[in-house]
């Protein structure tokens, strides 16, 4: 098993959308589409969003497949999952990364891929989205908005491979990848029914006019601040300034999150030391402001970046690991009440800590525009909660912005629920989960909802849903673990789908993987490997009738 994954072509992709939705209704194993009201629109940045909502820079906007999802159930913001310059196999994840059982923690920052693979990643799903949108009649294709996200320091950020990066994602014509897609679809046109040569030409070539700054824990505010400028002054992109919660001081983050019952949280008085203080932090904030200003751009903050706690209770494999999720609510909130008693509404501000479906609403109302999230669309339900999130953002465009700060203190208390005790080791999870003997697999799909990169799928055999996994989508961040009901380890112990025979062969996973030259089967079952064709007489019918079903059926999970 390989936690390296293996973008899909561009036109592997549109067989997969199209032949899993002419077959069965659903893209991506998702049914119900949002379609925003006719006249949609809100600014953002120089563009439209039809929906103030997305997904955050993370494990949902890494792969092409993730951010169509999200597309699907109602984003319209796509918050670009971060790049920096140190990228591919350079840069080492422990796995599993992810536990989101409750609040969630990660050990993982920037794109697992390489800085050029997240390229074309973003500009796949930049075409791609365009097509969804006229073809199945899913809002204007000037509806949604990308933005790019990079990281860490000066010197990383204006190196070679991020500056052509940005270049490439202001103006993907200089792309190959964006060319390559153009000329799928023009081969490929007789396939619609309603995108037609007109709208390929129509696709800007300008996927990002923004970027988010993404900095490490610690950054000094001076370099904060000549990387705002440097992209502001050198590269023209309207701006956001990603900020940490630490700007709420020590003493009110102890004394906050112990009331709410997240004493088990450790983290110490020198992160809130090292970091950006809040009186720097204002008066840098007007002069960028009023720099962007001088040069007709937007400028604007994120609230809030991820919070570094202490993995005490083994969550993770990383001694240093990031919180997110409603635990950072209390702490996103307080950073922009501070803010608003000194910019009032002038200073745009964005929101992503602990945003859902229920209390989306008063966050717009907050005036806080758009709201992005990652820990809510790891829990069951996955990118579908978007649906509920964008659909409840609808409803209540009547709502106005509310300042005071006693309303917020209020929030704060009435929107965190008490937390539980501690949270679940992850290894710990792992390795009792391995050593049960667990359940049958009913196909429920929680694993399937819950995982951002779609790595497990169900398929038909002969009238029963069975689950899948695929091996080159799949980069072990552990969280279909979490969530499984049979107490099974899903990317571990699922039958696999292999790409290639190189990636099974190099797997402890028991699967298989198509052979085109013979049209026959590799298949790894009981810890050998052979050759087989499961149309054979005595063959094993419920593992043939998969392999087949993958086969005959679905087509388009043959990708290569």
């Amino acid at each position: 098993m390989s936690d390296r994954m293996q973008p899909i072509p561009f036109e592997a992709l549109l067989d997969w959308v199209f032949g899993e939705y002419r077959a069965q209704g659903s893209i991506f194993g998702v049914k119900k589409f949002w379609r925003p009201p006719e006249g949609a629109g809100e600014p953002f940045m120089g563009r439209s969003i039809e929906s103030a909502v997305g997904p955050a820079a993370g494990p949902h906007t890494q792969l092409a497949q993730n951010i169509v999802t999200a597309y699907l159930c109602g984003g319209r913001v796509f918050e670009l999952k971060t790049v920096q310059v140190i990228d591919g196999e350079d840069l080492h994840v422990s796995k599993p990364c992810i536990l989101a059982e409750d609040e969630g923690y990660n050990c993982e920052w920037s794109t697992e891929l390489t800085v050029l693979q997240a390229r074309d990643e973003y500009i796949k799903a930049w075409v791609l989205l365009h097509v969804l949108a006229k073809e199945l009649g899913l809002g204007r294709p000037d509806g949604f908005v990308f933005c790019m996200s990079v990281g860490y320091d000066l010197a990383g950020i204006t190196s070679p491979k991020i500056d052509g990066f940005l270049d490439d994602m202001k103006d993907a014509s200089r792309t190959d990848v964006f060319r390559d897609c153009l000329a799928v679809l023009a081969r490929r046109v007789g396939d619609f029914n309603r995108f037609t040569p007109e709208d390929i030409n129509a696709i800007s070539p300008n996927p990002c006019n923004n970027v988010t700054i993404s900095t490490m824990h610690g950054c000094p505010a001076e370099d904060t601040e000549r990387i705002a400028l440097h992209l502001l002054e050198n590269k023209g992109l309207h701006l956001m300034l990603k900020c940490n919660p630490t700007l709420v001081g020590f003493d009110y983050a102890r004394r906050t999150l112990n009331a709410l019952g997240f004493h088990y949280l450790s983290f110490g008085q020198e992160g809130f030391e090292n970091d950006l203080q809040y009186d720097d932090a204002v008066p840098m904030l007007r002069r960028l402001q009023k720099r962007a200003g001088e040069l007709g751009l937007f400028f604007g903050l994120k609230l809030t970046n991820t919070f570094a706690v202490r993995a005490n209770h083994g969550e993770l494999p990383e001694k240093n690991i990031y919180m997110s999720g409603r635990a950072l609510l209390p702490l996103s909130l307080r950073v922009a009440a501070r803010l608003r008693m000194d910019f009032g509404n002038a200073l745009p501000m964005s929101y992503c800590g602990g945003a859902n479906a229920k209390n989306i609403v008063v966050l717009r109302g907050l005036n806080l525009f758009p709201v992005t999230v990652c820990t809510e669309l790891l829990k069951p339900g996955g990118y579908g909660k978007l649906e509920a999130m964008a659909s409840a953002l609808e409803a209540a465009k009547a709502a106005k912005a509310i300042g005071q700060r006693a309303l917020l203190d209020n929030l704060i208390q009435t929107l965190c629920t008490p937390a539980r005790k501690t949270p679940t080791p992850h290894r710990a999870l792992l390795k009792a989960r391995l050593l049960t003997k667990a359940a049958r697999c009913k196909a429920c799909g929680i694993c399937v909802s819950v995982c951002p990169n779609r790595a497990n799928v169900v398929i038909d055999v002969d009238g029963s849903h069975l689950l899948l996994h695929m091996d080159g989508l799949c980069n072990e961040c552990g969280n279909c673990a979490s969530f499984c009901p049979e107490k099974q380890v899903p990317y571990l112990e699922k039958f696999t789908l292999f790409t290639d025979r190189e990636a099974l062969e190099n797997s402890r996973n028991a699967g298989f993987t198509f052979l085109p030259e013979t049209g026959r089967f590799l298949l790894r079952w009981g810890g050998a490997c052979r050759e087989v064709d499961p149309e054979d007489e005595g063959f094993p019918t419920q593992i043939g009738g998969m392999m087949m079903a993958v086969r005959d059926r679905y087509p388009w999970l043959l990708y290569r």
